[in-house]
């Protein structure tokens, strides 16, 4: 089960010349197929930057983004709780997941994620994790 496509949720709203020259700038960027997990609207508009590594601040993950934090200004919606990153720059970052993120991805899924796109970041799963999503009441 795929996690959830959020598009046409949590975005932030534009005028209609803004959404336009947003649509511009997306279409334009790379970045049109991230508007599932991740609020590019808000991003857009607080004139954000990108890190060398090509990774966008927490700020505008959604709850279904593999790394959705507690950075997020979305984690604590709708019941959605994000995850934990720790460390720093120079010993290096983990990142433990909540339950909100494992309802959206197995373990299997993050471990996947994470040597792929933060191969320099530790996943740190909770002991009682399972190896497949966790359900309603977990």
């Amino acid at each position: 089960m795929p996690a959830p496509d959020f598009t046409s949720k949590y975005n932030t709203k534009l005028g209609a010349d803004d959404e336009k020259a947003f649509q511009d700038w997306a279409a334009k960027s790379g970045h049109a197929n991230d508007l599932s997990d991740y609020d590019l609207r808000g991003w857009w508009k607080s004139n954000g930057t990108q890190a060398a590594n090509g990774h966008l601040t927490d700020k505008f993950k959604k709850p279904n983004h593999p790394t959705f934090s507690t950075e997020s200004q979305y984690s604590g919606k709708d019941g959605y709780v994000g995850g934990k990153w720790s460390g720093d720059d120079k010993a290096g970052w983990s990142y433990t997941p909540s339950k909100s993120n494992l309802k959206n991805m197995t373990t299997d899924e993050l471990q996947d994620y994470f040597s792929k796109v933060e191969p320099k970041s530790k996943l740190v799963l909770p002991q009682n994790a399972a190896e497949k999503r966790y359900g309603k009441g977990n």
